[in-house]
């Protein structure tokens, strides 16, 4: 999974390297290209002639709905045949988002890793959460930073408070203080063993990779594919960022909405070039 994740990262990090100072270029553009993938991916798993029947009967049908709108039988047989038709359209145009929604979930994954989240502005301070598998070490108490037996360190980024143990979740808790601009290593030391953790500090301005989430199990290291899997005993270590501020036209927007939004424009501006029923 890491080496999967990897490949792919490095893969969107060369396709929006072009729009570093134009986020919202790159998002545009990224969507764009999701909406025609998926139109291919819908003309290649469909099938296209039963769509095609499907939508000819429906408007065939609402057509002598309107032409023989006096005659009462005529009207009641049309509706029935629209919504059969109708479920017959469903049928055939559904069964495509099974291989539609994979690539769409990885694409929405790195556009979350580049969107999602704004690094910590410097000054500016944040959660960082550890969740053990199980439970944490017994001799874990609550007292000051670098004092106790689960500690993190990460300088020049400043621990601002007192390791907050929450034994009900098997979690830790610290607030971290970001100073200087920089990427930065939260290293989190428990008896013997060390994990680490990405912190970013800097401005939000840029297209840049911000994983907010380093995880154990495989589908979430899917949805956050960040960085590597934490190692033994932890199941997840998190830093929570603040979101990161998108701007369209100078207008805040969700990078969703913008996502959805675009990619279903252009499968609609291209379903005439590439020929595909929808």
């Amino acid at each position: 999974m890491d080496v999967f994740n990897l490949a792919l990262t490095r893969f969107f990090d060369a396709l929006l390297w072009p729009f570093g100072r134009w986020p919202a270029a790159g998002l545009v553009v990224v969507s764009a290209l999701a909406g025609v993938l998926m139109l291919l991916i819908f003309k290649a798993a469909s099938n296209q002639t039963r769509i095609r029947r499907s939508r000819d009967l429906i408007n065939a049908h609402l057509l002598a709905m309107r032409l023989f709108r006096d005659d009462a039988q005529v009207l009641l047989a049309s509706q029935r045949q629209v919504m059969r038709a109708n479920l017959g359209y469903l049928r055939w145009a559904l069964l495509p988002l099974i291989f539609i929604m994979p690539p769409v979930v990885l694409m929405m994954a790195q556009l979350e890793l580049r969107y999602g989240a704004a690094p910590l502005a410097p000054g500016e301070s944040a959660v960082v959460k550890v969740i053990f598998e199980g439970t944490p070490p017994a001799d874990a108490r609550l007292s000051a930073p670098g004092t106790d037996d689960i500690r993190v360190q990460a300088p020049p980024v400043v621990v601002e408070t007192a390791a907050l143990h929450i034994p009900y979740d098997a979690e830790v808790d610290w607030r971290v203080k970001g100073q200087i601009p920089g990427r930065y290593e939260l290293k989190i030391t428990t008896g013997n063993r060390a994990y680490t953790k990405e912190l970013i500090v800097g401005k939000d301005g840029r297209i840049g990779r911000v994983s907010g989430v380093k995880a154990a199990s495989l589908w979430t290291r899917l949805l956050h594919p960040g960085e590597k899997a934490p190692g033994a005993g932890i199941k997840k270590i998190e830093v929570l960022y603040p979101r990161r501020g998108n701007r369209i036209f100078g207008r805040p927007v969700s990078w969703v909405l913008t996502f959805f939004v675009v990619s279903m424009v252009a499968a609609f501006a291209f379903k005439g070039i590439i020929k595909a029923e929808i």
